[in-house]
Order: C-alpha cells, then sequence, then structure tokens
C-alpha cells in the first residue's frame, strides 16, 4: 500500500512540472534583445535578456539565467548596480558564424529552460561590381543585353539593380531601372528603353543587409557595341592571268542589309585539309559592303578553304561565317628538288640497279594538283636526245642505269609546263670510309636524337642520314635529309611513334664518292615485349636437352631485346638460371637426372621490361647401354693413352732403367783395358781378403789391363811360356771363343790365323788401394784392395745367354812367382774363398802382372 501511494504522488508531481513547463513556454518570460541581427563576421555583438513578471518558472524563487550560442555555453556579464536580479546581459566578442542562435535560458533540476532567444546573421557589405560590359543584338528582335562580374561571396542575400540614363535632348534625359533577382547578374534591355544611335551611361548597383556598392559608369553607343549575323561567302572565283589570286564574293546576313555604316572585315584561309589558318584584316568602307575581295600570294593550283567575319566600329567580331572553297590557277613548277640515289646492285656486267628518293626544297614549287616527275639521261653529245628513266607520281622510283652513267636529271611536270632540271650524281666510288661511329637516343616519344662522329678523312663534303619504319617494306615509307659537312647530329621527327622500331642509316659524301653506310635500330620509347617466345624441345637425353625457338616477331618485341633469360627448376625445388645472347636461338641444358621431371620457361628481356614464356614440363630419359659405352670407352682410351705414354717414357729412358732395376755387368770389349802395355803391368798385388772388402769401395789408383796388348807372337819353344799356351792348357778349349755378352764375334776370331778385333774382346778392372809395389814393400805395408764394376754401355743381358759362362781360372807359370797362385800363397787365402772369388771375376786369373822393376 505504501509503494502504491509513493508511485501515484510521483506520478502527480510529474505531471504538475509538465503542467508549469508547458505553461512557460505559452506565456511570455522573458524578453532577449540585440545590438544588430546582423553583424560582421568577426565583430562582437551585445545581448540582454530581461525576465517578466508572470512567468510560473520565476514565481516564489531565485532562478539561475544562462546563455547559449548554437549549443556552446556563453558566461553572462554580472548584473548593473541599479538592475534587478531579472536581466542578465552576455558580450559575444567575436562572431564568426553566418548564422547563429542566441538563447536565453533558466536553470532547472532536471536541465536548462529556454525562455527566449534570437536569430543573427553574420557575413560582409558587398563589393562593387566589375567588368560591366554590354551588347546590342540586331537580329530580330533588337535587344541589349548586359552583363557583369558578380560580387564575393558575403553569405547574405545580395540584389543587383542597373541604372539607365538617356539623354534625349540638352535638357531631357530618360532613367531606367531594373532591379534584378538575388544572384542574377545578367540584365536584357527591350529594344524600346534605348536608342541604337544615341549614347547611354550605364551602372549596376549591389546590396545586402550591411551595405550597397556600385559599379564604374558605362558610357556606349548601341550601334557600336552591337554584334552582327556572320557573313557569308557567296563564290570563290579565279581570274585568268591572275596566278596565285582568289576571288572572293560575299554579303552580309538579310537583317543587317540597311547598314550603311563602315565595317570591319576579315578573311582567314587554308589549304585543303591542314588545320593552321591565315588570317588578313580588311577595312570595308560605306556602300561598298557588297564588293568582290580578292586574295592574292596563295599557292599555285592550290585549294583553299574561306571564312569571314564581320564588325560595325569597335563593335565585337561576328561569328565565322560559313565555308567556302576554290582553287588557284596552275604554274609551271619553280625551284630544285632534293635528290638521293642509291646503287642496290649491280644488275649485269653493263648494268646496275639504283633507287631515286626525292622531296620538295624550301624553294620549291609544285603549282599544280597533279605533278609528274621525269627522271631521264641525256643522250650521246650532238644528239641532243633524252633517254628516260622513269616517269612517275610517287617521289621515288627504281631503274637500270647503264654502268659508267655519270649524271642523271629529274624535273617536275603538271598541264601548266616543266620545271627546270635538277642535276643528280651517280657517284662511281661506293665504298669510301664511314663514319666512325653512329648513336641513338630518344629525345621524346616522337622524334630521335642521332649523333655520329665525322670520319678521319678531312674531305667529307656532306652526310645523307636515311630512317625508315622496320615494319615497313615499301620504299614510300623512306625518308632521308641531305646534311652539311658540318653536321655531326641530327633530330627526327616525322613519322615518328613510341613502342615502334625505325632503321637509321648515315651516308659520308665524299667529292669523288660516298662512303659505307651506318646503321642502328632505334625506338624513341621502349617497353616490356607483348609475346613471349615458346620452347621447343629438339631433342631430350637422359642427362641433358636440346631447346630451341623462335626470336620474338618484330611486331611484338616493343623495344631491342637484350637478353634471353631460361629458368629450369626439378622436383626438389632446385633452380638453374641460364643466360643466353640475344642472338642465340638455342641452348643445351645439361647436368641433368635420369627419369627425372623438370620444368622451365624462357624470359625475353628489353631496356624497359620483360616477358614471361609459358611453363614446358620435360621428362628426361632413362639411362641406357649406350650411356656406358660413352662413358666406358672414352675411359678406357684414356687409360691406354696413358700406358702407351708411360711405356714410350720407359723406352726412350732405358739406360736409366736399366742402372736402377739390373745390375751392371762389365763389357771387356768397351773397356778401357785395351791401351794397356805390357810396361803397364805390376809386378805385384795384394790379394782381396774377402767379398766384404768390396762393398764399399775406396778407391784411390786405377789399373787397366786389355788382353790385346799381349804380344800376338807366341814364343818360341823354350823361351818361357806365352799367354796363348796358357789358354790352350784350358780343358774346355772352346771356353774363350763362346759369345760373351751376345754377339758372335768372338767365336771366329778363335780359328787359326784370325785376330780377335778389339771391340769384342773382353776385359776387367782391377783397383787397387795404392800404388804397386814390391812384394817386400806390399808385405810391409799391407792394404785392402778394391775393385769397381765397369761403367761400360754394353747392354746387360744378350737374348743368347742371359750372363757369361762361367770362365776356368788359368795360373801364370815360370818368371819370379808373382802369379795369382803366390798372391794367394801369400795372404793365406784358402782355396775356397780364393775359388769362390775369382768364379765372380774369370778374367781376372788371365792377368800376367808382372814386375815393373824387372822390365826396367
Amino acid at each position: 500500500m505504501d509503494l502504491l501511494w509513493k508511485s501515484v504522488t510521483a506520478i502527480l508531481f510529474a505531471f504538475t512540472v509538465q503542467g508549469i513547463q508547458n505553461l512557460a513556454r505559452g506565456s511570455p518570460c522573458a524578453e532577449v534583445q540585440v545590438d544588430e541581427p546582423v553583424v560582421v563576421l568577426g565583430s562582437s555583438l551585445n545581448a540582454s535578456c530581461r525576465l517578466l513578471d508572470g512567468c510560473p518558472l520565476t514565481e516564489g524563487r531565485s532562478v539561475l539565467v544562462e546563455w547559449h550560442l548554437n549549443g556552446r555555453f556563453l558566461a553572462g556579464l554580472p548584473p548593473l548596480a541599479n538592475e534587478s536580479g531579472r536581466i542578465s546581459r552576455v558580450t559575444v566578442p567575436n562572431f564568426s558564424d553566418p548564422t547563429g542562435s542566441l538563447t536565453c535560458c533558466v536553470r532547472q533540476e532536471t536541465g536548462c529552460q529556454i525562455v527566449g532567444g534570437k536569430e543573427i546573421r553574420g557575413g560582409y557589405p558587398p563589393s562593387a561590381p566589375q567588368s560591366l560590359a554590354c551588347q546590342t543584338n540586331l537580329t530580330k528582335p533588337f535587344t541589349l543585353t548586359c552583363k557583369w562580374d558578380p560580387v564575393t561571396d558575403t553569405h547574405l542575400p545580395t540584389n543587383y539593380t542597373l541604372h539607365t540614363e538617356i539623354r534625349q535632348s540638352k535638357t531631357e534625359t530618360k532613367h531606367r531601372t531594373y532591379l534584378l533577382p538575388d544572384g542574377q547578374h545578367v540584365c536584357i534591355i527591350p529594344r524600346v528603353d534605348f536608342h541604337l544611335f544615341a549614347e547611354m551611361r550605364i551602372q549596376v548597383t549591389a546590396q545586402n543587409a550591411l551595405g550597397t556598392a556600385s559599379s564604374e559608369p558605362l558610357f556606349l553607343d548601341p550601334m557600336e557595341s552591337a554584334k552582327l549575323d556572320p557573313p557569308a561567302v557567296v563564290d570563290v572565283g579565279v581570274e585568268q592571268r591572275r596566278f596565285g589570286c582568289l576571288r572572293l564574293v560575299w554579303r552580309l546576313s538579310e537583317h543587317q542589309l540597311w547598314l550603311l555604316e563602315p565595317l570591319a572585315v576579315e578573311v582567314r584561309f587554308r589549304t585543303q585539309g591542314s588545320d593552321a589558318w591565315a588570317t588578313e584584316p580588311r577595312r570595308i568602307p560605306r556602300f561598298s559592303q557588297q564588293e568582290a575581295l580578292e586574295q592574292c600570294g596563295l599557292l599555285h593550283a592550290t585549294e583553299y578553304e574561306f571564312q569571314m567575319r564581320v564588325r560595325c566600329g569597335q563593335g565585337p567580331w561576328s561569328d565565322w561565317g560559313p565555308s567556302r572553297t576554290g582553287c588557284t590557277l596552275e604554274k609551271a613548277p619553280t625551284g630544285r628538288l632534293n635528290v638521293w640515289l642509291k646503287v642496290l646492285r649491280e644488275q649485269s656486267q653493263t648494268h646496275d640497279a639504283v633507287q631515286l628518293f626525292w622531296k620538295p626544297s624550301e624553294q620549291f614549287r609544285a603549282n599544280g594538283r597533279n605533278v609528274w616527275y621525269h627522271v631521264y639521261v641525256n643522250g650521246p653529245p650532238g644528239k641532243g636526245r633524252q633517254e628516260t628513266v622513269c616517269r612517275v607520281q610517287g617521289l621515288h622510283c627504281q631503274a637500270v642505269l647503264r654502268r659508267g652513267t655519270r649524271r642523271v636529271y629529274i624535273t617536275a611536270q603538271n598541264s601548266a609546263g616543266e620545271s627546270s632540271p635538277t642535276p643528280v650524281i651517280v657517284y662511281q666510288q661506293r665504298a669510301l670510309e664511314p663514319v666512325s661511329d653512329i648513336s641513338v637516343s630518344s629525345k621524346d616519344d616522337n622524334s630521335l636524337q642521332v649523333s655520329w662522329t665525322r670520319p678521319l678523312s678531312s674531305v667529307v663534303t656532306g652526310y645523307v642520314m636515311e630512317w625508315g619504319p622496320l615494319l615497313e617494306t615499301d620504299p614510300l615509307h623512306l625518308s632521308f635529309s641531305m646534311l652539311g659537312q658540318n653536321k655531326t647530329s641530327a633530330v627526327i621527327s616525322a613519322g615518328i611513334e613510341p613502342y615502334k622500331p625505325y632503321w637509321i642509316s648515315v651516308y659520308s659524301r665524299y667529292r669523288d664518292g660516298i662512303g659505307y653506310p651506318r646503321s642502328v635500330e632505334a625506338y624513341s620509347r621502349q617497353k616490356a615485349p607483348s609475346v613471349a617466345p615458346s620452347l621447343k624441345v629438339e631433342k631430350i637425353h637422359s642427362t641433358y636437352a636440346l631447346l630451341t625457338w623462335q626470336d620474338v616477331p618484330l611486331e611484338h618485341r616493343h623495344g631491342i631485346i637484350q637478353s634471353y633469360t631460361l629458368f629450369c627448376w626439378d622436383e626438389g625445388g632446385r633452380a638453374q638460371v641460364v643466360q643466353v645472347k640475344p642472338t642465340e636461338r638455342r641452348v643445351v641444358l645439361g647436368n641433368l637426372s635420369p627419369m627425372s621431371m623438370y620444368k622451365l620457361f624462357i624470359m625475353a628481356s628489353t631496356e624497359a621490361g620483360n616477358v614471361n614464356g609459358s611453363i614446358l614440363t620435360l621428362n628426361t630419359a632413362k639411362a641406357g647401354a649406350w650411356d656406358d659405352v660413352i662413358i666406358v670407352v672414352p675411359a678406357c682410351i684414356v687409360i691406354a693413352f696413358t700406358l702407351m705414354l708411360t711405356a714410350f717414357v720407359c723406352c726412350s729412358r732405358n739406360e736409366g732403367l736399366k742402372m736402377r732395376f739390373w745390375p751392371m755387368i762389365p763389357d771387356p770389349a768397351n773397356s778401357s783395358i785395351k791401351t794397356w802395355t805390357q810396361a803397364d803391368k805390376v809386378p805385384d798385388y795384394p790379394a782381396f781378403q774377402s767379398v766384404k772388402d768390396i762393398q764399399d769401395p775406396s778407391p784411390v789408383h786405377l789399373s787397366w789391363f786389355s788382353l790385346l796388348d799381349v804380344p800376338e807372337k807366341r814364343s818360341e819353344k823354350g823361351k818361357g811360356p806365352n799367354l796363348d799356351d796358357l789358354w790352350l792348357q784350358d780343358d774346355d778349349p772352346k771356353g774363350l771363343c763362346e759369345p760373351v755378352m751376345g754377339t758372335s764375334d768372338l767365336a771366329d776370331t778363335c780359328e787359326p790365323g784370325n785376330e780377335s778385333p778389339r771391340e769384342t774382346v773382353p776385359y776387367a778392372t782391377v783397383v787397387f788401394a795404392c800404388p804397386y809395389l814390391s812384394q817386400a814393400q806390399s808385405q810391409s805395408q799391407p792394404s785392402s784392395p778394391v775393385y769397381l764394376r765397369s761403367d761400360s754401355t754394353q747392354p746387360l743381358l744378350g737374348e743368347e745367354s742371359p750372363s757369361p759362362k762361367t770362365y776356368q781360372n788359368f795360373h801364370f807359370s815360370g818368371g819370379s812367382g808373382h802369379g795369382v797362385r803366390d798372391q794367394e800363397h801369400v795372404h793365406g787365402q784358402s782355396e775356397g774363398e780364393s775359388s769362390a772369388f775369382w768364379e765372380e771375376f774369370p778374367l781376372l786369373s788371365a792377368l800376367n802382372l808382372s814386375d815393373a822393376h824387372s822390365h826396367a
């Protein structure tokens, strides 16, 4: 119950408060006043709010008044001393909004209740209108139209008023005022309010809430400001014998035929198809408006297009009238032609194929529409006959000239006559020194800068530069330019387009010939090719693949190809990049794995970009038997070559190998022992102690003995033993006749009556550690004898026997007893040791060493 009562009380209170508020809104509670409802933007503004008696919001309690401008709180001013608390004041120091809502409200518990307000507008005073001008229209109905530039935005409504003043007499003036709607700045005055030949004063005024401004007055004669209708050219004709002149018949519009004032006429003309107009003004006196005009200084036999316009006094020009065309009379061509003659090839042994190009020079005038060109050569001297080479309407021809022709002539012809001939030299020398080099750079999208270096020769008389599109083969598209000898650069701008290829050649000219051309390909602007080459697999193997492609078509290159790049990657993502020169059209891709899949594509690049081709997939083949053969056969060849080279080296160095791998066996046939004499025999020599004594010999003295030095004749019976008897005492008389070291010469010498050759006698070298001494000396100063192997170059082993046969040791008999046996006995060698020693050196046992002192 308590809750219900509280709810009812709250509802009743709300209705009571709402009623009071509605009563306050419906009844005047406050009065708001401002200095000006329209103020200049940026200026200050003062306002006051006075609460009225009887306002329900203020009865019986104190109030708080607040100010708001466009929803923004403004601090009010404190009340004056003589004012009650029911008046509130506020100052806006800088009013910057074009429109503003200034409100006064009373603060309540639930908010701020608005009790009064004012709408404030901000702006600027108008400026004076500018560029006032009026124009009379003589096309019915006649009107006078005045225009001016509107004032700057004032943020306030601005109205314009046009004032006219016409002086009708010295004492009478007629005034007219025309009020225009807001924003309109054009006023049309009807014909009844002005006179064509009476001066008027015109002025316009702009006005808004902040002020008024007027323009400068304009004084004018309506007729002088009249814009006439465009005139019409009725006919364009020619007069006989008036070359380069045309006669124009014209008239004014039907609405201005009554004009008697002098007029200004302007004629403009251009050749048919040209965009540039040539203008020539004329002054037409009174009563001469319908006379024909003559326009001279035109090209002969040329079609022209004419238009005219007219104005009255200093008034505006009329619009251009409709066009009319006419053609001037023909006249024989005048001036010379620029001609370029090239010898293409040798047609035969007596004729050459030539190509001629020509174009008008700056002084040339065709003077006709249908012009033919006649190229001819003069006949033999004295006959005055001409031989026609070609007759064409174009600017080039190809013909055949007799070899040795020095000069040809070309003339231009039309229906009125023929021009003077232009001589053209046929150079006999056509491969002289060319320009050193040539370079081309892009000046812009439609021009090329060509530069070259003059030849080293100083007799250059000029240059010829020719160019043309590479996509066109018709000679009609070839252009050329004749340049002086001091020129080393030129600009080409005729017919150049971006992304299209052009060829440019420069020839050096000499007094008696022309140089070899230097040519280059050029683009004014490049971009990436529009298509890429298509890869083609020519051959595929287990470890390599041969790929080919065609060049990018010329019309799709859009630039000079710098390189081709081939990209290849396997299933594992390992990539291989191969860059190919732009002139190449094939590549061998190696280092591939058998039975593997590869993906690849080719990229074509220019200076300005590149394009990628489509991806190609290839699978390598399985390695076959031939692959093994290809690998094994070269390896075998290399091994065989190595073995052959080793064998060759070994054979060429056989002596060194023998010294390294086989022991040296002395060869008596090639030893110096054969140079010994009987006087060289030693009386005595010490015996060798053992084999160990000869392992590391240190010889001091050498003794040489040759078997050939033994006396050749046998001693007589009873005179002592000789060497031959000792040899014959051997049980094996054929022992010395066996071939030694593979030779058979020694066996032949054993026959009776034959002497053994000195080259085949065996030898041995005996080395002594001390000089030959007597037996006594030898015994008193014993030393260990040693021996050295021979340094003979005789082959080590022969084919018949690997080593000499064992020889029987011989013992010398008689004499002083200083034989081998005596030495063995002196040194006390055992028989076994002596036998082993002499078996190794059998020839030493035959040496008969006698005392040198006994022969003395």
